[in-house]
């Protein structure tokens, strides 16, 4: 297909009818929702598509695939866009490639592959051979995470972020009358976080010096060392995130707003008082992120269905359980998403709001206030609500509004620190609810956790050892599987992204019944099992079997089994 013919398609969907009865097609949006959609084109003059993303009526990830299916191009379907080329990023810049909704990527002999957003595609065609003299293929991405990707890339080709942050460690620590802003290198370091993918930065004291580290797709990595002139730093963290630099005896909590890229951020600080100074952590929130839909996340298509399901029920409550950063709050809002979000009063209550939603009424925490988990509840009850987001459950107080709202006619969605779907069960009526209240309101429980995923740029397969084997399969052929090398794509870590693994339980007539009536946990566990449903132990199995995580990251999650 020439770029004449994809740019003719393009120019033929790109109306409002045409887009309008496509999503129609896909199911993707209503009658009703369109309708309403064209009404608010006439005054605000977007472009149709772009309105919609904005109502949450449909989600860039649910309308670029479409898009380039009709179009004939590719559809990039990760969360990453690979690492450009640097020779390549020098061809164009940042401005262009903004303004035309594309990154160039890599060439590939005669070809260079590019990744589009939103675009002209005619026009970024020609204007692509004229300044490389090479063919263009064309990926279509997300139209959002494409222009993200420009700034960032663009951004850390121009900035060797590395240099700068130990040259600002180097200008402190000669820095004898202290005149040197410290917060030029918390800047820095933000910065690189970002780059990293890190969700938590650690700033960690020891006798005569201290490190810092990342959290990256949930593991600690230790990134640069600095002598005791970090002191500097850490008041400067503490007055920008409100707290007493006086006081280094008491733990201390805080939080500023900044910005990184051109992207909010929310960073959540806390300090701890240790033998040789303060350790602080800083977590980092990104506004803006884009809600993914279930599919997205990892979940598997036989599953999401029942998920869907679930989330989609019309009262009750569904808990989502795991240990913390297990990915409990996306799943919870992708389940949201799943519910849709318009033609319903939806309201939520968040410590903190960690994605902006658009057309539901998003609240948080405020402690100070005596805004809580369980005085929101009270207060939804009287606006009126179809559904209630309630960010976590953690005492009996919190546990027995969520189930009076969700067994007076509400749809509940939460989450509970339990590590198994089958603990939710004990655990609430630890909570104090009586097992009735359970039966009748639990509509579904996922449990999960996140496993790291192989970069698919450098891992590599291999035979592993009959012991290693041994741990995902009792399979007596052994077969090649995979483990991390590392290359500049992971930053030489050998993994990319992370993916789920996951416990589902529906609640159906037969555990109602057995739950109402205090069944055992391994009685409950006899019916869940002649479902079919995997266990997380299984599932992670899969994910090793299939290539996309190792033996150490089954083991680094799961670990071993200890009968």
């Amino acid at each position: 297909m020439t770029n004449l013919a994809i740019t003719k398609q393009g120019e033929q969907i790109s109306n409002k009818v045409a887009i309008g009865t496509l999503l129609l097609t896909h199911k993707l949006i209503t009658s009703e929702q369109l309708k309403y959609a064209l009404q608010k084109q006439k005054v605000t003059e977007e472009k149709l598509g772009e309105l919609l993303v904005r109502l949450g009526m449909v989600t860039d990830s649910e309308l670029s695939p479409i898009l380039s299916k009709q179009l004939g191009l590719a559809y990039l379907n990760t969360d990453e866009i690979e690492k450009p080329d640097p020779k390549v990023l020098d061809m164009f810049n940042q401005e262009l490639c903004l303004r035309s909704k594309f990154l160039p990527i890599k060439r590939k002999g005669e070809f260079l592959e590019v990744v589009v957003g939103n675009a002209n595609l005619e026009y970024v065609s020609q204007m692509i051979t004229k300044r490389s003299g090479l063919r263009p293929h064309l990926i279509m991405a997300d139209f959002g995470k494409v222009t993200r990707s420009i700034k960032y890339h663009y951004f850390f080709s121009n900035y060797p972020i590395e240099d700068l942050v130990q040259k600002e460690i180097n200008l402190l620590k000669n820095d004898a009358d202290q005149v040197h802003n410290p917060e030029v290198l918390l800047d820095y370091l933000l910065h690189l976080a970002v780059k990293h993918r890190a969700t938590d930065i650690h700033i960690q004291p020891d006798n005569n010096s201290a490190h810092i580290s990342f959290r990256i797709d949930g593991v600690l990595q230790p990134i640069v060392g600095m002598s005791k002139a970090v002191v500097r730093l850490i008041s400067s963290i503490k007055m920008r995130s409100k707290m007493d630099i006086t006081e280094q005896r008491l733990p201390q909590d805080g939080s500023f707003g900044t910005e990184v890229i051109e992207t909010p951020y929310d960073v959540r600080v806390s300090t701890l008082s240790t033998e040789f100074g303060e350790n602080v952590v800083l977590r980092l929130l990104p506004g803006g992120v884009l809600v993914r839909d279930l599919s997205q996340l990892g979940f598997l298509t036989k599953d999401i269905h029942l998920m869907k399901k679930m989330f989609s029920q019309p009262a009750g409550i569904v808990l989502l359980t795991g240990p913390t950063g297990s990915g409990k709050t996306t799943t919870l809002h992708a389940g949201l998403r799943a519910h849709g979000l318009s033609g319903k009063n939806i309201l939520t209550i968040e410590d903190p709001i960690e994605y902006k939603l658009p057309v539901i009424c998003q609240t948080q925490v405020n402690r100070k206030a005596n805004y809580t988990f369980e005085t929101a509840i009270a207060h939804f009850l009287r606006h009126d609500p179809d559904v209630m987001l309630i960010g976590e459950i953690r005492d009996k107080e919190t546990a027995l509004a969520a189930m009076t709202a969700a067994e007076t006619g509400h749809l509940v969605l939460s989450t509970l620190h339990v590590n198994s779907a089958l603990g939710v069960i004990p655990r609430l009526k630890a909570l104090g609810i009586h097992s009735q209240i359970i039966a009748d309101s639990l509509v579904g429980v996922v449990s999960q956790r996140l496993l790291r995923k192989l970069c698919q740029h450098c891992c590599e397969s291999y035979i592993p050892t009959l012991e290693e084997w041994s741990i995902v399969s009792q399979n007596k052929d052994i077969k090649p599987l995979k483990r991390s090398v590392g290359c500049p794509q992971c930053a030489d870590s050998g993994y990319l992204g992370r993916t789920p693994i996951y416990e589902l339980l529906p609640v159906g007539k037969s555990l109602v019944d057995a739950i109402a009536n205090d069944s055992s946990r391994k009685q409950i566990a006899d019916i869940v099992a002649t479902k079919g449903l995997l266990d997380l132990r299984s599932m992670a199995k899969g994910r090793v079997l299939a290539g996309e995580t190792s033996v150490d990251e089954f083991m680094r999650i799961i670990g071993s089994e200890l009968d």
